[in-house]
């Protein structure tokens, strides 16, 4: 593992991190809400919060790599003469396979307290969810294909607003993007739900104990 490797892995990791800091703060710090200084840095937050928030499920394309190193090395039929090459793609296989599990988890906790705060607010998660996702695949997109970044919002605007506006003139890209979507809704369902166990079957041992 290159240090340019391990740098660019620690890098998303931060990135992916940011949106659930922020969804934790969003959720806290709805509770003060009634001043109107707050609601405006809370306003602030949600920006940035969905500004940042494709890096997680980003990490699900690093498979990309994966499969790259498996037709640079041809690890998969090496792996069948060579020890050192079986670990290698043992090693490759784990690390992806936690890689993007923790890029998944990174998008529910991220969410989660965000959509508390519209549950308590009488609002529809589903409604609001449905451009939350489409925006989420988009920026997936521009940041895997036409290499954006968080920042370019900052410092290239324009751009972005281009090559996001320009998506909608690609009937087959759109068609993907939409797709995209409706799979990282099935799976933070998944992931909610699981979580919404969880947290049940603790309530229920607490109980029980108690």
């Amino acid at each position: 593992m290159t240090n340019s490797f391990l740098g660019s892995t620690i890098w998303n990791l931060f990135l992916a991190s940011v949106p659930v800091a922020l969804g934790l703060l969003i959720g806290w710090a709805s509770e003060w809400r009634d001043k109107l200084s707050l609601k405006l840095v809370i306003a602030a937050m949600l920006l940035v919060w969905l500004v940042f928030l494709p890096n997680t499920c980003y990490l699900l394309t690093e498979w990309r790599h994966y499969l790259n190193r498996l037709d640079r090395y041809d690890l998969y039929m090496q792996s069948h003469l060579s020890q050192r090459s079986t670990l290698m793609l043992m090693f490759d296989t784990v690390f992806y396979f936690c890689y993007s599990a923790v890029g998944l988890l990174a998008f529910a906790l991220a969410i989660r307290p965000v959509a508390n705060v519209v549950k308590r607010e009488g609002g529809r998660p589903w409604i609001w969810g449905i451009g939350l996702f489409l925006l989420v695949s988009l920026g997936v997109y521009l940041g895997l294909i036409l290499r954006f970044n968080s920042w370019d919002l900052i410092m290239r605007p324009g751009t972005v607003w281009y090559a996001a506006s320009s998506v909608a003139t690609r009937p087959l890209l759109a068609m993907f993007i939409i797709a995209f979507a409706g799979v990282l809704w099935l799976i933070y369902l998944a992931i909610d739900i699981w979580f919404d166990g969880l947290a049940m079957r603790r309530r229920v041992i607490s109980n029980q104990r108690g």
